[in-house]
């Protein structure tokens, strides 16, 4: 693993690890997941959990494959052009740790390639990196790739994790912003280097000027 990571990096992870607030007394009770492949029902989040108008959760449990796969968004994901966007694969923690965790499982690495493994998900069962590809596409079809770029832990189910991709452009760079000819974005095209399970998709702002005033 890389033995430095940048700062914009481990700012994205640090409030990621926040994103996602304890059910308040006035929040109403989480919805459960029904027909669900996964090892748990998992709780979507509700109430203060979605902070912004554009978060927004897509309940739908994919079988991500090697193969691509379009997903289209039955309601378009809209931008926040003040925030940092992030699509969230909500995954059941048990059978995967980050790539960034300290484990056996996860060796020590000091060369800017190891940099395209992080914040994926090592498997515990045997080691194996799951490693997405996907691509968001935009109202007008202009398609923007993302890649993995942090995780959170949500604190109103501790039975997953999610892994969160956005814009790269350099392990030295902030995110960039999404093209301004975007308005939202209708489709998801998705694959894997390993098949794999997401719970459900959570659309969300990650970083935004608010979240220091609130």
């Amino acid at each position: 693993m890389p033995s430095k990571i940048p700062a914009t990096v481990l700012a994205v992870l640090f409030l990621l690890a926040f994103g996602c607030s304890g059910r308040q007394a006035d929040d109403p009770a989480p919805e459960a997941a029904a027909g669900a492949k996964g090892r748990y029902p998992v709780t979507y989040p509700t109430g203060r959990a979605i902070k912004f108008s554009e978060d927004q959760v897509i309940k739908k449990e994919i079988q991500i494959t090697t193969h691509w796969q379009t997903i289209t968004l039955d309601k378009p994901l809209k931008i926040n052009q003040q925030g940092i966007m992030g699509l969230h694969l909500v995954v059941d923690k048990a059978p995967y740790i980050s790539t960034m965790d300290t484990h056996p499982l996860n060796p020590e690495c000091n060369t800017p390639e190891c940099v395209i493994d992080a914040f994926c998900l090592t498997r515990l069962s045997d080691g194996a990196i799951i490693r997405p590809e996907a691509v968001l596409v935009g109202n007008n079809g202009v398609e923007v790739s993302i890649r993995p770029n942090g995780h959170l832990y949500p604190f109103c189910d501790p039975h997953v994790m999610t892994m969160a991709l956005g814009t790269f452009k350099d392990v030295n760079s902030p995110p960039p912003d999404f093209p301004e000819s975007i308005q939202s974005f209708t489709a998801l095209r998705i694959r894997a280097n390993e098949p794999f399970i997401v719970r459900y998709l959570w659309w969300k702002v990650d970083e935004h000027p608010e979240m220091y005033s609130r």
